[in-house]
């Protein structure tokens, strides 16, 4: 048994205090307000009220005329039912509109004021409904209502319980309302007939108000008898037949796409919602409204004169009126009314005139007094004025506490959506009971027979795509629209009516909302592809049978070239897309609902899949990516298969699906260690996966996009496969302009192509560079290696063109040093031929190196200056400087004297080394600092080192060797204070002084006095003594091996350090050892022999003297061959310190 609810209010006293009325508080215009809506204030000390005319059909009013005294309202006047200017259309004259209201009377309204049911309006209802509530309290009259519930909107109509009841006994239908009616309200049922006195009143009315209208007051030729019949049982039709209730509505099996079959302002179906970062589609998009048929054939139009947004006090209602009202001249707006001058005003007549005037902006009221039908006087009454009228005064605050009570009674007990409840009160009865008539349905064998059902759902399903489309909508919206649109399906028979089961917003938070989205998608795909004949050439499929995902190895699709082949198919289709082919293997025709609604649900479980592949991605998740973006890109494909009109909106959508596609290859490319786990992610397929496959494959083979979405086990292939994905989603954008009018994701594409330009050409030349490494026996360079350069090259030029067509300055630097590098790759490629000891640095080294100068440099021009980015310009500049050292070493070491002068040579090194040190910063503090100071400090090195073999090789031009000798001296300076500052070089450090020793030694050879020989020889022990850095470098770092745990006793602690080299200390300790005591023993002898030649000289004794005892100990430290590295060490550090104090060393 349905829920039954109760509630009463008290009447209050029919006498209430005087004073309580209403006052104006501001007038509007006189002529009737238009459908853009115009405003008059009413209120008082105690109600407040507000209406504006949103709708109205009225002609421009007329003045009512004042009929003489003694006129008899018995007799018809000569305008009688007859149509005139004044009047305007049948139906909709100024009188009002005679007809009954119709069952479904807010829902007509609801419809042409989408935009207020759900959220700003309380109440939408006939004025008549809602004079009949406010009455309550002060009337014995019986009360019936369907009220309705959407969002915080009720929607109350008259549920005509005789009527009805009359259709149930000739129909059958209603029976089950009968039946409770009858067992728990009034037992003996019957009809109840309406008086003659009933039907003598209305015609009287009738006749006085087109008299007024005539205004000559008399009676003129009556209409012919005929007609007079018509007259008099038109009343009687309107209020039976007319108010015909409608059978359960049955859907159509097509939907009419004539538009002017709808009611007013057709509604789209539904707009394509917003996916994650994908734009929504267009409102072209959108599919016509599914329920026009329904809503004509149930007759669910708004037939009242005025539409009225009313706001008494806080309630904001929607409320529909036919009061005649006429205006002009002195009277701009009364309502004109007749009444007996021998039956007095009661509070229910005050109460119904008060509201008319409130509700339609009537600030006057005019009464006609009659006599048996012969008029006898007029009064006008503010309507202010009407509630202290006597023998019907009442109060308005009464008036104003019923209406906030049964409101808030009707809304906390009308909870749920879509059902249909029964407000009634029995004539004579003070309980006001409610009845949940959708629970009573659900109990009969027809669950679907309230007629109720099908308008209910229309209303809610309008709602939701009202909501749906307007673009200031937020996500907070989401569940209202998703609550509507459930409560639309649940109350309809998914067999009778496919079509609002297809109707879900997409939503973009999480994987779960994705997935409910899916599976509504999939309901309504069951639902359209149930509608459909099946016909005997569609392929049979098992939808409990996965459909295999294909993966495939590249060597069965051709490589890169079959890739070729299948993006320029792709392209070609793409093209054929602009012309509107169409192909369907189901057969369902374009245009059809079936064929609307299927594309509506495919393009909505792609954007659903391109959300999930997303949210994949970002878990590193890339097989599961790749695995939904194909089914995005197979939802699309079907799409694009059906789509006679492809909307650059949905191209865009396949841009950023291609986009995203390319992602995931590339990562997966990047990812190639955990390939096993993408790969069983990649072909796991859930169930609505399937199902949702087999519907796509009813229209297409779902394999336009298969060479993007295949995982491959090679990485080539992998690469070119994003690649493409790039190049396709760049090439779309070419259509429909859509470059322009979507910057930002043309940029993005533009710097994914050349970003995954990059990567291949660093996959082709790091092969090209592992060939290289290979070849041992071959001489010359091989084919492969030239064809992978080519590739490589020809990316990285690519490259380039994407990212300065987008002004990308920092990568666009970044792939010319990438080409750069590849051009030094080249360079080494054509050092390996020839034999070692008969090597010189050849032609095509240079021409590379050169060319890879000449890439770093339009990399530093690109960058413009180092703020732009400063790690890449500092990167650039390290490369631009290694290229140019390496070049002057290769010439150094391997010296093309068979092609060019010695001098030419060393010119040509010099300028190279000099060039690298220009771009060696040795200053700026970064990680690379100390890097390009040992860079510095070795240039300098090897430009002493030149100089100091020139020097020694050099004949004749004196000038030319004191040059030398001035820039050998310079450099080996510059050399040792660099590599001074270096932590981790002590052995280059020691070297560069030993040939600095070795340069002083070879200068005292061309001396020949004793004191120039023993200045030299003093510089050079000096020398000799600023080694002692070096060698308190080398001892903490042996004393540090020594001290290392010994974990591991199979390996010396010495060589796993790879900062000191063992073997080149010991070499290098024995050469000191001998050039130390060389120079000693030197300056002994050059002392000793000075010493007999002159006077006694204190100074030169203390240091032969202490020349002496060094050169003594250091020659028993080196007799002693068993001694200890570290020992040696020791010994020389001491030997070295004693020389500072007071050797043969200038201070």
């Amino acid at each position: 048994m349905g829920d039954s609810k109760e509630g009463g209010a008290e009447s209050p006293p029919v006498g209430a205090a005087a004073g309580e009325g209403l006052s104006l508080l501001s007038q509007g215009e006189s002529e009737e307000p238009s459908a853009q809506g115009s405003a008059l204030f009413l209120g008082g000390n105690e109600v407040k009220s507000r209406a504006v005319v949103k709708y109205s059909s009225a002609p421009p009013r007329t003045a009512f005329a004042r009929l003489e005294e003694k006129t008899d309202l018995k007799l018809p006047p000569a305008n009688w039912l007859r149509e005139s200017a004044k009047l305007g259309p049948a139906g909709t004259t100024i009188l009002g509109n005679s007809k009954k209201s119709k069952p479904f009377s807010s829902f007509g309204m609801a419809y042409d004021f989408i935009d207020s049911v759900g959220n700003d309006v309380d109440v939408v209802s006939d004025s008549e409904n809602i004079k009949k509530l406010l009455k309550i309290p002060y009337s014995k009259s019986h009360v019936s209502m369907a009220v309705h519930r959407i969002g915080r909107t009720l929607l109350l109509d008259e549920l005509d319980i005789q009527e009805l009841f009359m259709r149930s006994s000739q129909t059958g239908d209603w029976t089950w309302l009968k039946e409770f009616y009858q067992r728990l309200i009034d037992q003996k049922w019957q009809r109840k007939k309406k008086s003659k006195e009933h039907w003598y009143q209305k015609a009287i009315l009738s006749k006085f108000l087109y008299y007024s209208i005539n205004g000559d007051g008399a009676a003129q030729p009556v209409p012919s008898a005929a007609e007079q019949q018509e007259s008099s049982s038109s009343d009687q039709t309107n209020d039976s037949d007319g108010a015909s209730w409608p059978a359960p509505f049955e859907m159509p099996s097509s939907v009419s796409e004539d538009p002017s079959a709808s009611s007013q302002g057709n509604e789209p179906l539904e707009p394509s919602y917003i996916v994650g970062h994908v734009a929504s589609a267009s409102k072209e998009q959108n599919l016509t409204t599914l329920f026009n048929d329904g809503e004509n054939s149930q007759g669910l139009k708004n037939d009242f004169v005025r539409n009225i947004l009313w706001t008494f006090e806080d309630i904001h209602m929607l409320v529909g009126s036919n009061m005649p009202i006429f205006g002009g001249g002195r009277y701009p707006a009364v309502s004109l009314r007749l009444r007996d001058n021998n039956k007095p005003i009661n509070v229910l007549t005050g109460i119904d005139y008060w509201l008319d005037n409130l509700i339609c902006n009537v600030p006057e009221l005019v009464m006609c007094f009659h006599v048996n039908g012969i008029v006898q006087k007029y009064e006008m009454i503010k309507t202010e004025e009407i509630p202290n009228l006597e023998n019907s005064n009442f109060s308005t605050k009464v008036i104003k506490d019923i209406a906030q009570n049964i409101l808030s009674f009707l809304k906390s007990n009308c909870t749920k959506e879509g059902h249909t409840y029964w407000l009634f009160k029995a004539s004579g009865s003070d309980i006001v009971k409610l009845y949940d008539l959708t629970t009573l349905c659900e109990e009969t064998e027809d669950k679907y027979q309230n007629p109720f059902t099908m308008p209910v759902a229309i209303l809610l399903y309008k709602v939701a795509c009202n909501m749906m489309m307007k673009k200031n909508q937020n996500k907070k919206h989401y569940g209202t629209i998703r609550t509507l649109l459930l409560n639309c399906v649940k109350l309809l028979d998914k067999s009778r009516h496919p079509q609002p089961s297809c109707t879900f917003p997409v939503c973009h938070d999480t994987e779960e909302r994705c997935r409910l989205v899916l599976s509504y998608v999939l309901e309504g795909l069951k639902s359209v592809d149930s509608s459909i004949k099946k016909e005997s050439d569609l392929p049979a499929a098992d939808p409990n049978t996965p459909i295999p995902l294909k993966y495939e190895d590249e060597s069965t699709r051709g490589g890169p070239e079959g890739l070729e082949k299948q993006m320029a198919l792709f392209l070609d289709k793409m093209g054929s897309l602009q012309k509107g082919n169409y192909s369907s293997q189901s057969g369902m025709i374009p245009g059809s609902w079936q064929h609307k609604m299927k594309l509506q649900l495919i393009l909505k479980s792609s954007k659903a899949y391109y959300v999930l592949s997303d949210a994949a991605m970002s878990l590193q998740k890339y097989g599961r990516a790749l695995r939904y973006i194909k089914l995005a890109l197979q939802s699309h494909d079907t799409y694009c298969c059906l789509c006679t009109n492809m909307l650059s909106e949905v191209l865009l959508f396949l841009s950023q699906y291609l986009t995203l596609c390319g992602d995931i290859q590339l990562m997966l490319a990047q990812n190639a260690n955990n390939r096993a786990a993408h790969l069983e992610e990649f072909n796991y397929q859930t169930k609505e996966d399937q199902e949702i496959l087999h519907s796509l494959h009813r229209e297409s083979s779902c394999q336009g996009f298969a060479w993007a979405t295949d995982l491959s086990t090679d990485l080539e292939s992998q690469l070119s496969v994003s690649c493409k994905c790039y190049e396709a989603a760049n090439e779309i954008l070419q259509f429909s302009d859509l470059k322009s009018q979507n910057p930002e994701h043309y940029v993005q594409v533009l710097k994914r192509m050349g970003n995954i330009r990059n990567e291949i050409g660093v996959f082709y030349m790091n092969q090209a560079a592992a060939l290289q490494s290979e070849r041992v026996v071959s001489k010359s360079v091989s084919p492969a290696e030239q064809q992978l350069w080519k590739k490589s090259f020809s990316c990285f030029e690519k490259g380039i063109h994407n990212f300065e067509s987008i002004d990308d300055a920092t990568n666009a630097a970044l792939l010319l040093c990438n080409t750069g590098r590849l051009m030094r790759i080249c360079a080494q490629a054509h050092c390996g031929a020839g034999d070692e000891f008969k090597r010189e640095f050849s032609p095509e080294e240079g021409l590379y190196y050169n060319k890879a100068v000449d890439y770093y440099l339009k990399a530093l021009r690109s960058l413009g200056t180092r703020d732009i980015h400063p790690a890449v310009w500092d990167s650039v500049n390290w490369e631009l400087s290694t290229t140019y050292f390496t070049m002057a070493t290769l010439q150094q070491d391997y010296a093309p004297l068979s092609r060019k002068a010695q001098e030419q040579i060393e010119k040509e090194v010099s300028e190279a080394m000099m060039k690298s040190l220009k771009y060696c910063d040795v200053d700026s503090v970064s990680a690379r600092q100390p890097l390009c100071q040992y860079r510095a400090a070795t240039i300098h090195h090897r430009l002493a080192s030149m100089y100091h073999s020139c020097l020694r090789n050099q004949v004749g031009d004196e000038h030319l060797r004191k040059q030398h000798r001035v820039l050998a001296d310079l450099h080996y300076s510059k050399a040792v204070k660099l590599f001074q500052l270096l932590r981790d070089a002590p052995c280059e450090l020691l070297r560069v002084q030993l040939e600095r020793v070795a340069f002083a030694e070879f200068q005292m050879t061309s001396q020949n006095s004793n004191v120039g020989k023993l200045k030299t020889l003093s510089g050079a022990l000096d020398i000799m003594v600023r080694t002692k850095h070096a060698f308190q470098l080398i001892r903490k770092e042996l004393v540090e091996e020594f001290d290392q745990p010994k974990s591991d006793e199979s390996t010396p602690a010495a060589d796993s350090s790879p900062s000191l080299n063992r073997e080149e200390v010991i070499k290098l300790l024995s050469i000191f050892e001998s050039r130390l005591s060389f120079l000693l023993l030197q300056s002994i002898k050059l002392l000793s022999s000075t010493k007999k030649k002159t006077s006694s000289n204190t100074e030169d004794d203390v240091v032969l003297k202490t020349n002496k005892q060094i050169y003594s100990q250091l020659l028993r430290a080196t007799a002693n061959k068993t001694a200890a590295l570290l020992e040696r060490i020791d010994v020389l550090v001491h030997l070295l310190d004693q020389l500072a104090r007071g050797g043969g060393s200038v201070q």
